[in-house]
């Protein structure tokens, strides 16, 4: 027997906070200063041959790290603070086609990010109920090969006789949850009340980073026909 397709919508949610910091605060009826220092020069010197950002004359410009801490002195890091955050997705609708029991088909999102400089992100992620035709017909979410994946852990998904629906991320941010392309999970599902989970993170600055959300699912003889739908959320939250 053979299934109607089974569509996934995605939608995008950013979390931000930014808080003003004043350094030195100065005032009068002619201007406003907020700034750290006063330095003799600085700024961005180009060339054909190189590039360079400099401060001259702040006691100990320059980046400072230590095991809780980065510090950045000096007027030329300014620029660095020009990067804006940004999350985007490749397309916003997944459509497996028609299934056929026993093989397994797969579809992916490319999530894209950039983070200003000195702070990394997470990406959570969560669906607002199983693939359903209604809340008594539905494709169950995957416990992977051995039985015991989560929406908090991730197992190897192989065999073609473990039905469901799960994903894999791959990508440099997502290895500390899928040690490679095989472990998949289900997603968190709101119906049960379970709470968005990380599916990638980062505690540096990135830019254009690229992870890659594959969806699978496989069907048993026994699946109703029908249009399977739901939803997956994803959401950007800044490291600050």
């Amino acid at each position: 027997m053979k299934f109607k397709s089974v569509t996934i919508l995605v939608l995008l949610l950013f979390f931000s906070s930014t808080h003003l910091i004043h350094s030195q605060h100065f005032t009068s009826d002619s201007y406003i200063i907020d700034w750290g220092n006063f330095n003799i020069t600085s700024g961005r010197k180009t060339s054909v041959n190189y590039r360079l950002t400099d401060t001259v004359g702040q006691n100990a410009p320059g980046l400072s790290e230590g095991d809780n801490l980065r510090i950045k002195a000096g007027f030329q890091y300014i620029y660095d603070t020009f990067t804006q955050l940004s999350f985007s997705i490749d397309k916003l609708n997944i459509d497996f086609g028609t299934l056929v029991p026993g093989i397994g088909v797969t579809d992916t999102n490319i999530l894209t990010v950039t983070t200003p400089s000195g702070h990394g992100y997470q990406i959570m992620a969560q669906e607002n109920h199983p693939l359903w035709i209604n809340s008594s017909n539905f494709i169950p979410n995957t416990s992977c090969d051995s039985g015991n994946c989560t929406s908090t852990f991730s197992a190897p998904w192989i065999s073609s006789d473990k039905y469901g629906f799960g994903y894999n991320v791959t990508g440099i941010g997502a290895t500390a949850y899928f040690p490679d392309s095989t472990y998949f999970r289900p997603f968190a599902d709101f119906s049960l009340n379970q709470d968005s989970t990380i599916i990638a993170s980062e505690n540096s600055p990135v830019k254009d980073r690229q992870t890659i959300v594959t969806y699978r699912v496989l069907v048993s003889p026994f699946q109703a026909a029908g249009n399977y739908e739901n939803y997956i959320t994803y959401t950007l939250v800044p490291r600050y």
